[in-house]
């Protein structure tokens, strides 16, 4: 039975998306079937069977093993006013962003992560037939955040297609940076469930987008070229992304971007976007020579580090000033609607409530039972209408209380930066590297917020299928 309602609650995420689509004649079944067979298959495999779980647990255990490495730093810095039982989120979980930012940053350097990318994107354009820049821009979304990864196709920002681009928007909104991930895991997520719900939303976040604004300006994407990256934008610039970022990853060090001077042509380029558009290449595309190169920032290792350490504490100073307001103002929103509430008997009236019965059909319909679809339906609501941050803090502590069933779909549904707060980074972040567009992100926003979050519930219906 639970079967049967999952495989329902994920029908009806598809006849919302398919609501909400500006051309349904020109939705590419190739395309829909292929991410949601990604998005399914990842499930099964971490989720479902033996070994997927073996691998799924040994990943996990291997991130924990690195992350208790940043304990000597954190020891060095806090030992002596750090409790003996208790954590304090300001020195136990903040410092770990810094460390994983500088981590990212030498990876970053390394050329590590831009292979991995690689690897991913490649896969996702073969099977789903997109076009590099948008899959590579989603695979790059599994471990940067939503302003970082555009760096990678910045070149193409500006000649992308409508399509691509809302893909471009959408896949930054349904999937999380590995920065704030082990973030998400101290505050009492399962970090198994936050890495497999992180790779299961690239392909759903471009599900929803090639469902929502599907392709109509160009023929399908020719096969066997292979993915670029772009030209890496300056240090000013680079200090500008990072502020509102997700991520602390350093910016991309120097590495090839076949196609970023070849936007004088007419038609479709095998990049996958649109040469009408403007050029990409000039003002827009940062300091790359003829050759689509560009001088890395970061000089070495160290320097890596450093800058990744520097992006990192932004990051951190962020979240905890983010938090600290947030939940300070819950807390006198819950005081007056407590107040309000009291005058007809309701004194245990509070914000959470109010977005939990809200949210509650919603919670249900991907699989949550009625009975706890309230308190589950509470933490979708903060996530969609504060961020997730703000919903991680108040579910892991309660996350013991639910069933299994109830806690996995939860944890699913609140990994991504899909909220209305995300818009502002969006027009912020992405808007800065093509100024020319930023009327179109402010025009697709809340759409993308609707698609990343459509993404997000799939995937957490996905999980409840798998689960149940």
């Amino acid at each position: 039975m639970t079967v049967l309602w999952g495989i329902g609650g994920m029908l009806a995420l598809l006849a919302m998306a398919f609501a909400l689509s500006t051309n349904r004649c020109a939705i590419r079944p190739r395309t829909i079937l292929g991410a949601l067979a990604i998005q399914f298959g990842f499930g099964v495999l971490v989720l479902y069977w033996d070994v997927g779980q073996r691998m799924l647990a040994a990943a996990s255990n291997l991130v924990k093993s690195v992350i208790a490495t940043s304990n000597e730093g954190i020891d060095f810095l806090f030992g002596p006013i750090l409790p003996d039982n208790e954590m304090v989120f300001a020195f136990q979980v903040l410092p770990i962003v810094v460390f994983v930012a500088a981590l990212s940053a030498v990876l970053y350097h390394l050329r590590i992560l831009q292979w991995v990318v690689h690897v991913i994107g490649g896969a996702l354009r073969y099977v789903l037939g997109t076009s590099r820049a948008e899959s590579l821009a989603a695979s790059t979304n599994v471990f940067l955040g939503q302003t970082e990864s555009p760096l990678i196709v910045r070149p193409y920002l500006a000649r992308m297609t409508r399509s691509e681009f809302f893909a471009v928007m959408v896949c930054g909104l349904s999937t999380v940076a590995g920065t704030v991930l082990v973030g998400y895991s101290m505050l009492g997520a399962r970090l198994d469930y936050l890495i497999a719900a992180a790779f299961m939303a690239a392909p759903g976040g471009l599900l929803m987008a090639k469902i929502i604004i599907p392709e109509t300006e160009y023929e399908p994407v020719r096969e066997g070229s292979e993915p670029a990256t772009a030209a890496v934008h300056t240090e000013a610039e680079r200090a500008t992304a990072a502020v509102p970022a997700h991520a602390g990853a350093a910016p991309p060090p120097e590495h090839d971007a076949p196609g970023a001077a070849s936007a004088g042509g007419l038609g479709r380029d095998d990049s996958g976007t649109r040469d009408d558009a403007g050029d990409g290449t000039a003002d827009n595309a940062g300091d790359g020579t003829a050759d689509g190169t560009a001088d890395t920032p970061n000089r070495n290792v160290i320097d890596a580090a450093a800058n990744g350490a520097a992006d990192g504490l932004k990051l951190a100073l962020n979240i905890g000033a983010m938090l600290l307001a947030f939940i300070s103002l819950i807390a006198l929103l819950n005081l007056i609607v407590g107040a309000v509430g009291g005058l007809f008997g309701l004194h245990e009236l509070s914000i959470q409530q109010i977005l939990g019965y809200v949210f509650a059909p919603v919670v249900f319909l991907i699989g949550v039972p009625w009975e706890e679809a309230t308190g589950a339906g509470g933490y979708l609501g903060q996530k969609l209408i504060l961020n997730e941050f703000v919903a991680f803090a108040d579910f892991g502590p309660h996350a013991a209380e639910y069933s299994d069933r109830t806690a996995t779909i939860t944890t699913f549904a609140l990994t991504g930066f899909a909220n209305l707060g995300s818009l502002a980074i969006l027009l912020g972040g992405l808007g800065s590297l093509v100024p020319q567009r930023r009327p179109e992100i402010a025009q697709l926003g809340i759409r993308a917020i609707l698609a990343g979050t459509l993404a997000n519930l799939m995937s957490a219906a996905i999980a409840g299928v798998l689960i149940g």
